[in-house]
């Protein structure tokens, strides 16, 4: 198969025998470790426990204009195009097909569905090389949560075989600039939609820099679009779970956030380091005490604790190794290392 490439700001974007690639300049190599953050909550812990990684919608990232159609530049689409779309695809049974008319608003109508076309056969995992960033603890895990480290190569080598809905997938860092600039959609090196759409998830405003985010991108047949995010529609629902599975040998190290213990999952503190975990109110939904019996079990040589320490009077964030003692079914005791410790 032919190859199609766009380059911006030294950046290629490109697909080559199926396979999308976005290639950064030289000096950025693939990292051997990703760190994923999550809050305390059902899904996060869901997601642990089953191995896998969620798969959004660009409509549910937190930056309004990451991944975005807005991207798009429609003005050089032609009316014969236009037209063609509209009842090639069926959308003229619930849309007036009005060149003139779209035109004048910019094409927001056409766009948007276009934009959803491809969106909805597309994921997107946000991933990161930084595991002690403070802004990244305080947004995505509120201090409560965690974060999890993942060993790429493990990811990699079993994703094809542990996800049969994926199609194919990309995996790059992202392009961080000044100013986003919306590209020409009908461009002659464009053969359709594929290379604008991975533009657009893969640059980010440098107001994100600190995050230093790698960028997992899915394909899957239909994993359909989270409509009523926008506004008062229903979703399009899709025929493909918006997940990625990985094996339990991919998980490095897991990483509490330094509020993670809190009034909200202890019934009782014994001692500073010895804390009884509230127990599970309803069996079919996961809870704190069903995450640390995980942890004891199945990661206890590789869990750490975050924390922040003060050096000549200057605070560094910090996250200390430990592992789990269990005096009872709801009682731990946690077992501070020597070694593991790193600083920031």
């Amino acid at each position: 198969m032919e190859g199609t490439k766009f380059i911006y700001k030294d950046w290629t974007y490109e697909l080559k025998n199926s396979n999308f690639n976005v290639i950064p300049p030289e000096g950025i190599e693939t990292p051997s470790s990703v760190f994923k953050y999550y809050s305390n909550n059902k899904n996060s812990l869901d997601a642990l426990v089953n191995q896998y990684l969620f798969c959004s919608h660009p409509y549910q990232l937190n930056d309004s204009i990451d991944s975005t159609s807005l991207l798009w530049d429609f003005s050089n689409l032609s009316k014969g195009i236009f037209e063609k779309f509209y009842y090639q695809y069926g959308f003229n049974k619930a849309y007036e097909v009005n060149y003139e008319k779209e035109k004048s608003e910019g094409f927001e109508t056409i766009r948007h569905l276009f934009f959803n076309m491809v969106s909805k056969g597309a994921g997107i995992v946000s991933l990161t090389t930084e595991p002690l960033q403070t802004l990244m603890w305080a947004h995505y895990s509120s201090e409560y949560g965690f974060m999890v480290e993942l060993d790429w190569k493990i990811v990699k080598d079993n994703i094809r075989t542990l996800n049969d809905n994926l199609k194919n997938y990309a995996f790059f860092p992202i392009n961080y600039v000044e100013r986003l600039e919306s590209i020409d959609f009908f461009h002659n090196d464009f053969k359709g939609p594929d290379l604008p759409y991975l533009y657009s998830v893969g640059i980010k405003r440098d107001d994100w820099s600190y995050e230093n985010e790698w960028r997992l991108m899915s394909f899957a047949m239909n994993y359909g679009i989270p409509d009523s995010i926008l506004g008062p529609y229903p979703n399009i629902d899709g025929s493909s779970e918006r997940k990625i599975y990985y094996p339990k040998e991919a998980i490095k190290s897991i990483t509490l956030g330094k509020r993670f213990f809190n009034g909200y999952n202890l019934e009782e503190v014994i001692n500073e380091v010895t804390y009884k975990i509230k127990a599970s109110e309803n069996p079919e939904v996961l809870t704190d005490i069903d995450f640390i019996n995980l942890l004891h079990k199945d990661f206890n040589d590789r869990i750490y604790f975050c924390g922040e320490f003060e050096n000549d009077r200057i605070f560094k964030r910090s996250a200390e190794k430990i592992h789990f003692e269990k005096i009872d079914e709801r009682t731990f005791k946690i077992i501070r290392e020597d070694e593991g410790f790193y600083q920031r």
